[in-house]
């Protein structure tokens, strides 16, 4: 019964241990190769992502990224290719 639970135990151990390395590589790769790093790119990482302009479709209404966006001749825009087509004929 005792070697039953060492095993269970040390099984335990080496898991915690793996996820543990798995987190540390995680972390060391988002800062840019230190844990440890301040400042640099670990300050850059933590700044919030820019908003960013959103527009809506003239044919379905649906709103999108601009940066997704199908223009027309007038200016009008769609959210897809099949939506400007629809909309010129």
């Amino acid at each position: 019964m005792k070697l039953i639970i060492l095993i269970v135990i040390a099984l335990a151990v080496i898991v915690w241990l793996q996820r543990l390395k798995k987190n540390l590589g995680r972390d060391r790769s988002a800062s840019g190769g230190s844990p440890f790093a301040k400042g640099g790119a670990a300050g850059a990482a933590n700044e919030p992502p820019q908003a960013e302009a959103m527009v809506a479709c003239a044919q379905c209404g649906i709103h999108f990224p601009a940066s997704e966006a199908f223009a027309d001749a007038s200016g009008a825009v769609f959210c897809s290719a099949e939506h400007r087509r629809l909309h010129s004929s």
